[in-house]
């Protein structure tokens, strides 16, 4: 998604960066790597991108907050990079249930968005500019610029542009209370984005089809794309997910009455790297399978 000098005009990917060496984790390569770097430099920044990429990914949402609050300080910040950090704060503030210093850098990360699309033509900045609108619950503005997406480059055949097109499309019906409408989405949005190389995308889009069909009810359905996107997992870069999905199979597997499975699946979550939220359901599900 970001190659070469360009990534500075762009919200990043850390993970082409981090595959480049698969043996050592992922945040201790980007921290050795920015480590020699010379301070304020174009790949700094880049470097910096591929860093709040990993802790957004990876739900580090209050060293998040932190760092981007901190790297706002540098006042000859790229532009592509100062609207990154507002596009973090604004999506950590909301996630904290600040609503109004959100909205603040709701407005800051949308002019900027707006003016990258502008300047550079690129659909991404649409499909950023969408999520950022439904992430902040402004769900019938990001409709309609998704729909208008969709309209303008309608002829696009970029897997990754599919994907996050039917990614947020999905993320405004869930909003709504659609759920037959979300799982429509979530299912075009792996069917564009499974033949690519984007494993950390696939993993995603099986995951959150999954939990769709979890909330329908769907449970076999639920635990089949769950278990579809466990030959995906990388070691020291798919942890998170790999904890959160095999946490899910164990709820799904506890709800069909399948004891040993949903021991087996508990069993392999690395707690450590669980947010708060999932490890309550991870208690919960422990002293469940403890009674069974």
């Amino acid at each position: 998604m970001l190659p070469g000098v360009q990534a500075a005009e762009h919200l990043s990917d850390h993970e082409e960066f981090c595959l480049q060496q698969p043996a050592t984790p992922c945040a201790e390569l980007l921290q050795q790597a920015l480590s020699q770097t010379p301070l304020h430099t174009l790949l700094w920044f880049k470097l910096q991108s591929y860093r709040l990429d990993y802790l957004y990914v990876n739900h580090q949402f209050r060293q998040l907050y932190d760092e981007s609050n901190q790297l706002l300080k540098i006042a000859d910040a790229p532009v592509a990079f100062r609207t990154q950090l507002y596009f973090y704060q604004a999506k950590t503030l909301i996630a904290r249930g600040d609503d109004a210093q959100a909205a603040y850098y709701t407005e800051l990360a949308s002019r900027q968005l707006e003016a990258i699309y502008q300047a550079f033509a690129d659909p991404m900045r649409v499909l950023e500019l969408a999520n950022l609108q439904a992430v902040a619950g402004q769900n019938d503005k990001a409709w309609q610029l998704l729909l208008q997406a969709e309209q303008r480059f309608a002829k696009s055949r970029d897997p990754q542009f599919v994907f996050e097109l039917n990614s947020n499309k999905a993320l405004v019906r869930h909003a709504l209370k659609q759920l037959d409408d979300a799982a429509y989405y979530r299912k075009q949005a792996l069917d564009a984005i499974l033949p690519s190389d984007r494993h950390h995308d696939i993993i995603v889009a099986h995951g959150n089809l999954a939990r769709t069909y979890q909330l329908l009810g769907q449970l076999g359905l639920a635990v089949d794309y769950y278990e579809k996107s466990l030959p995906y997992m990388r070691p020291g870069i798919d942890d998170l997910q790999q904890s959160i999905h095999r946490l899910r199979l164990s709820e799904l597997y506890l709800a069909l009455q399948a004891p040993a499975k949903a021991r087996g699946y508990l069993q392999q979550v690395d707690v450590a790297v669980l947010s708060d939220h999932h490890k309550a359901l991870y208690r919960e599900l422990s002293a469940a399978v403890a009674s069974g």
